[in-house]
């Protein structure tokens, strides 16, 4: 039985309102009111440009180029949100809405789907653990294709748990979840969903009935359908882009020569990524490890296998590319939570509490390195990263980071003291700590990670050359959707035969040398400062 509480203690887990307003706080905060940032948020957002510019529905672009990372689903529903909030907000702010809408979809998918595994109690403390992850918080709030993989993900999961009692709704939900896996990321999201559907009337002796088997078909059927519908389409559209995007997909998903050397960084990483659901996943795996062979623990251990499979036989050690293992390990986590032992729920609730405060501090701590220049040590690192970033006024940041402090403190403590309290307290503190770190260091982030003053000084320095075509030497995806978004300047790659008579390139990292000969520098930009630097140069050829 819990501990009585007093009257204005918050209920463990949240529920209602409750649940609602935290996730609310957690999806929103930090999502608009900054420019794209370079990495993946300004990369997915090029194909989003393009759709609202060009019209490519189709075939994700980049600045005019085919862009064969992910297939559209992401880019569609970033496009809508643009269309329906771009009267309020700037295009990059609404289309990262996108994120917010599939966060939300992923979250209340897995819950279901635990609800439906393993009961109602279970529904609340998936949600709850999917937001306490360490490794979901920055990608949510990033123009992040990856999260229209997880919604399909956890949709498909969803629909299995249902099999057994409607076992056509079931199916269809299924279906429709691994279509949506396909169409947010091809092959890898197929392989991540259709087996775990292909497998599942194996493991329930109640899902062989004909019923069931016709649910499977069924849900095949929908999934087979969703994906031949685009793929057909962009047949019939564009037939020579199919062998691209087919050859593209395959060697994505196979074994690479660096997949072997790279697990053992893989594993560092998942361990702090899917931190803390793996631990609590272990217990239930443990725990129940007489019942394997039961949908419970085989649908989400499979679902676990196959997502790390894949990530080792691709040798990624991209971040993103480990969120699929987020929807089924927060499964096992969402059965495992409640039945901790006494101990062991006091010390998950503890490490989480004096973890959240320690980051905290942390973050307090390079923010009076970053405006005041103390600690001396950590000032210097910090300014040597940005070394042209100007301070503005910090009164009001530093209020609302003290409030948020204050409630990272005291809020643990007004949560009623029961099994579920720690999953309750981990959502918690990573939302207050999310907050805290947007409120302080946003405008830093804002400045370290923009490409609108480089693409503006681009702009005008072009706008006094005559008008021809400029070609690109290590010009990523990232630079080129910022460069195309910011002030409309596209490139051609370096071997192209066109006789451009510009020349832009790009360089990180300390060493990058100039292109002599033929080529006359024009300009030069550079963006932070040693291992990070980033280096721009426009040449001319006369």
């Amino acid at each position: 039985m819990p501990n009585a509480a007093p009257r204005f203690a918050l209920p463990a887990p949240l529920e209602g309102w409750q649940l609602a307003l935290l996730l609310a706080i957690y999806l929103l905060v930090g999502t608009t009111g900054h420019l794209p940032w370079r990495g993946d948020d300004l990369t997915h957002l090029g194909p989003i440009h393009s759709i609202l510019t060009n019209g490519n529905w189709l075939i994700p672009q980049i600045a005019g180029e085919t862009y064969l990372g992910n297939p559209p689903l992401y880019y569609w529903l970033g496009a809508l949100m643009a269309k329906l909030l771009g009267w309020l907000l700037p295009v990059h702010d609404a289309a990262r809405l996108a994120s917010s809408v599939l966060t939300a979809a992923t979250l209340y998918w897995t819950g279901l789907a635990a609800r439906r595994l393993y009961g109602d109690k279970a529904f609340t403390p998936a949600i709850l653990l999917g937001m306490g992850s360490l490794g979901l918080v920055v990608h949510a709030h990033e123009t992040q294709p990856m999260l229209a993989q997880l919604a399909g993900m956890a949709l498909c999961y969803a629909g299995l748990g249902e099999l057994a009692e409607r076992p056509y709704r079931g199916g269809i939900q299924a279906g429709i979840g691994s279509g949506m896996a396909f169409l947010a990321n091809g092959l890898s999201g197929a392989a991540l969903t259709l087996p775990v559907l292909l497998i599942a009337p194996l493991l329930c002796p109640n899902c062989r009935s004909k019923t069931v088997i016709y649910g499977i078909a069924l849900g095949l059927t929908v999934a087979a359908f969703i994906g031949a519908s685009w793929l057909g389409a962009v047949a019939i559209f564009h037939p020579g882009e199919i062998s691209r995007w087919w050859s593209e997909e395959l060697l994505s998903i196979l074994p690479t020569q660096s997949s072997l050397p790279a697990f053992g960084k893989q594993i560092q990483l998942l361990g702090w990524f899917a931190w803390p659901l793996w631990p609590i996943a272990g217990w239930a795996v443990w725990r129940n490890r007489k019942k394997l062979a039961t949908p419970q623990l085989a649908l989400p251990i499979i679902a676990s296998a196959l997502a790390l499979l894949l990530i080792a036989t691709t040798g990624s050690q991209r971040a993103a590319s480990m969120l699929p293992l987020l929807p089924p390990l927060c499964l096992l986590a969402a059965l495992g939570v409640e039945s901790l032992r006494r101990g062991a729920a006091n010390a998950f609730d503890w490490f989480g509490i004096m973890a959240f405060i320690f980051f905290a501090l942390v973050v307090w701590l390079g923010w009076t390195a970053l405006h005041f220049g103390w600690p001396p040590g950590l000032a210097r690192q910090v300014a040597k990263m940005a070394p042209d970033f100007q301070r503005d006024e910090v009164a009001w940041s530093a209020s609302i980071g003290a409030l948020l402090s204050a409630a990272l403190l005291l809020v643990p403590a007004l949560i009623q003291r029961t099994p579920l309290r720690g999953a309750t307290n981990w959502a918690i503190g990573m939302t207050l700590l999310w907050c805290l770190a947007v409120s302080l260091w946003q405008p830093w982030f804002a400045h370290t990670k923009n490409y609108q003053p480089v693409a503006a000084e681009l702009r005008a320095l072009l706008a006094e050359q005559a008008p021809g075509c400029i070609k690109r030497k290590g010009i990523g995806d990232t630079q080129r959707a910022a460069l195309d978004y910011f002030a409309d300047i596209r490139t051609i790659p370096y071997q192209d035969p066109a006789d451009c008579r510009l020349l832009l390139t790009y360089s990180s990292g300390v060493n990058s040398q100039r292109i002599s000969g033929e080529w006359d520098m024009l300009r030069e930009r550079r963006l932070g400062a040693g291992r990070k630097a980033e280096t721009f140069r426009l040449y001319r050829r006369d």
